[in-house]
């Protein structure tokens, strides 16, 4: 993801197999093998791609959630879908 797009959807692609453990979320990528973990807020987001909600959704569940400024949530929320959609764990629908 390039920009912020507040209507866009994100859904995790195919079946990512992944587990909770203290708090992070540990996912694997089916075609290579990869462990990938998230941080707190990171399995927070994660636990809330159901490709029902929008960014937005997600963003204001976040601001509800913890104390963050606005527009540094979006900035991270694009830093953070833009590495989960470059290592083929998430893909969008509008």
């Amino acid at each position: 993801m390039k920009t912020y797009d507040p209507d866009a959807v994100p859904v995790k692609t195919g079946r990512i197999p992944s587990q909770e453990v203290d708090g992070e979320i540990f996912a694997i990528t089916p075609e290579d093998g990869m462990l990938h973990n998230f941080n707190e807020v990171g399995s927070f987001i994660w636990n809330l791609i159901d490709g029902k909600r929008s960014l937005a959704d997600i963003e204001g569940s976040i601001i509800a959630e913890y104390d963050v400024e606005s527009n540094q949530l979006r900035n991270d929320l694009t830093t953070f879908f833009k590495a989960l959609g470059e290592k083929g764990l998430v893909g969008y629908k509008r």
